[in-house]
């Protein structure tokens, strides 16, 4: 499999054909948003192939000059779930970026904060994502954030595989800044650092 960066007018098919049955409604963003962040610069995609066949794709959110992107979206088109797709893009993803942002030393993961689920099945879902996350070299921070009502717990993966290279609360705080309007960040995001004071 390999990675390919996609162009804004794949996005837009990729949206139309996928995004819109693989998220619901309330954690999808309006395709020109994502086309505009594309465009201006803070965001990028790409798409998981084999040969010329998508098997899935990846949205990053990656403010200029910052060490830690977002990894804003992830998902494997449904009949290739469970082949390993998941797995070949965390295998080629440091390589991918590294090579466009020499800078960058990761990207966190923002995934449902399990404490946080409604029912079981829930967090059984809640609990399967991240466990798929740590599979992948992803480590769990004491960071966390509360992003227009909705709780997270970050992830963080890093280029180095060192156990004590992590994103911090600045890195998080960088992200969020730059991804949302000045109105919408002072009143719909709350950050933390649990082996801290709050923020």
């Amino acid at each position: 499999m390999e990675l390919r960066e996609l162009s804004t007018e794949t996005v837009t098919d990729i949206y139309n054909q996928y995004m819109t049955v693989d998220f619901p409604p309330d954690e999808l963003k309006p395709l020109a948003r994502i086309l505009y962040t594309m465009e201006t610069g803070l965001c990028c995609a790409y798409g998981i192939y084999e040969q010329d066949e998508l098997r899935g794709y990846a949205i990053f959110i990656l403010p200029e000059g910052a060490n830690y992107g977002l990894l804003d979206y992830l998902a494997v088109v449904k009949e290739h779930r469970g082949t390993g797709v998941g797995h070949a893009f965390f295998e080629q993803i440091d390589d991918v970026l590294t090579a466009k942002y020499p800078l960058l030393r990761g990207f966190i993961i923002e995934s449902e904060n399990v404490g946080s689920a409604v029912d079981a099945s829930d967090r059984r879902t809640r609990e399967k994502r991240i466990s798929f996350y740590r599979q992948n070299n992803c480590t769990m921070t004491p960071l966390g954030s509360k992003l227009f009502g909705v709780t997270y717990s970050i992830l963080s993966y890093d280029f180095d595989k060192r156990t004590d290279v992590c994103a911090s609360l600045d890195d998080l705080d960088r992200i969020y800044a730059a991804m949302f309007k000045k109105n919408h960040y002072e009143h719909n995001v709350e950050l933390w650092d649990d082996s801290q004071v709050s923020f």
